[in-house]
């Protein structure tokens, strides 16, 4: 009876460090690492096959976008003069602008000195306002020169 309690015992640890293996191997072929320019830069020569992450601010005055071929460069920083010249092809996030914080996934060179982007994001603003905090001065204003104000307004 012991025999046969312990094959069972042998059998469901084998599945589960099978299951665990192949869990563990999918997870890691399918992370991609952030790095700040300066890090990037510095491991480039290792990470140049790899999908990675490296966020930055964008250079004003660096952005070049060529709306017909779709075509997209600037360059981002680490405001430390670590900088990565990015191409990307593709249309722009909404909220893209110089002076913004962006995170580009993408390939990076053997020099670290650019980037092929494959997934461009933006970071926006962490402040939140709340709805119609401002749009009530707005409503009056309206309001006040709207034509039902001329209407009440006469005997």
């Amino acid at each position: 009876m012991k025999s046969k309690s312990t094959k069972w015992m042998i059998g469901i640890v084998i599945i589960a460090v099978a299951i665990i293996s192949i869990a563990l191997t999918q997870l890691s072929s399918n992370v991609v690492y952030f790095f700040t320019p300066d890090e990037a830069q510095a491991k480039a020569a290792e990470l140049s096959d790899q999908n990675i992450k490296v966020g930055g601010m964008v250079v004003p005055g660096s952005v070049e976008w060529t709306a017909e071929a779709l075509d997209l460069a600037f360059t981002i920083s680490d405001l430390k003069g670590h900088e990565i010249k990015i191409r990307h092809k593709g249309t722009p996030p909404d909220m893209f602008k110089e002076g913004q914080g962006v995170v580009v996934e993408g390939i990076i060179t053997n020099d670290g000195k650019s980037m092929t982007s494959r997934k461009l994001m933006v970071k926006h603003s962490e402040e939140y306002k709340k709805p119609g905090s401002h749009s009530g001065d707005l409503s009056k204003e309206l309001l006040e020169k709207s034509l039902f104000k001329d209407q009440t307004s006469k005997p």
